[in-house]
């Protein structure tokens, strides 16, 4: 029983997280990056630091919405037509200011006037492309994450107004971070519903047959460029069809991970094993199917996990301090 107890403590005992300056300075620099690859497409080099930067910026200069109607309304677009943001005039204007913004958020301008562009421009045009008659969701945590943070930065500003303080005597910066955590969270735990929902609660049990969209994605991949690396796993459904419950364990255990994933909210310890394990699904998935999750796992690797405060945090003093120009 003692050791039930300390484990429940362990990971259950509820600890805001109290993020130093430094730690809010890099959550800030990785969503401004990760915001601006809707602009660029720099994830795509991402193992080749040089290449990435380069992206940043050539990309960016060419990068064009190519869509410029709304044939299927989704989402945002059933109350607003976006298609006024293929106009090559309102587009590049907002690209670069956009750019701007997230450099000015980087520093420590307020979210709620650094990210409003930003936010709107992102969540725009992926409404437009997601109104084409077909639905993507690669980029969807990342436009949860931008608007969180642009709402908890909206509510905190209010609430200074107000004379009021933020729940836990959080700072803004944190706030903000825990607010984003929260929202990362619950789209999990909603997708872990979706899954059991649309299963009809049979999502175990059906993992057994992931092998054949496996072998859809792979021929997929290698008939788009005929890429012969796309079927280097083309061993693979084979041998997870003649061993299902190898599906079902390595597939099947995402879903308690998603429907528990709040848990991960409690404290650093319980958010660093959610997130080291969400990662980790993700990325057996991205070498199964060639699914990066780029954005899911850059973000659970900071707002959950956080490396650098496990091997700097309670030694704060060791790295310097940068001042920004609002309270972080």
């Amino acid at each position: 029983m003692k050791m039930l107890h300390r484990i429940k403590q362990f990971f259950l005992a509820h600890e805001p997280m109290r993020h130093p300056r430094w730690e809010l300075i890099i959550m800030r620099v990785v969503l401004a990056l990760l915001a601006w690859d809707m602009h660029s497409n720099w994830t795509a080099s991402y193992k080749d630091p040089v290449q990435a930067v380069q992206l940043m910026v050539t990309n960016a200069q060419h990068a064009d919405v190519m869509e410029s109607s709304q044939p299927k309304p989704n989402g945002l677009g059933l109350l607003v037509d976006f298609s006024f943001l293929s106009n090559d005039r309102i587009e590049k204007r907002l690209r670069a200011v956009t750019a701007a913004s997230l450099l000015l958020y980087i520093v420590g301008v307020p979210s709620v006037i650094s990210l409003a562009i930003p936010m709107f421009f992102c969540l725009g045009v992926a409404t437009l492309k997601n109104s084409q008659g077909f639905i993507g969701h690669t980029a969807q945590v990342l436009h949860l994450a931008l608007l969180s943070v642009w709402l908890a930065g909206a509510w905190g500003w209010w609430r200074a107004r107000q004379g009021k303080p933020l729940p836990w005597d959080f700072t803004q910066g944190q706030f903000e971070a825990d607010i984003t955590r929260q929202s990362i969270a619950a789209g999990y735990v909603v997708s872990g519903i979706t899954k059991l929902v649309f299963s009809q609660g049979t999502w175990f049990s059906s993992a057994k047959y992931l092998p054949l969209h496996i072998v859809k994605n792979t021929e997929m991949k290698y008939l788009d460029a005929v890429n012969p690396t796309a079927l280097k796993h083309d061993w693979l459904p084979q041998l997870m069809m003649e061993h299902p419950l190898l599906c079902q364990l390595l597939f099947g255990a995402a879903l308690p991970l998603e429907l528990f994933a709040f848990v991960g909210l409690y404290n650093r310890r319980s958010a660093a094993l959610f997130g080291i394990a969400l990662i980790a699904f993700h990325e057996s998935v991205t070498q199964l199917m060639s699914l990066s999750f780029i954005f899911n796992k850059a973000l659970l690797l900071v707002f959950f996990v956080a490396p650098w405060w496990w091997l700097f945090g309670r030694k704060p003093t060791s790295l310097p301090t940068i001042p920004l120009a609002s309270q972080a």
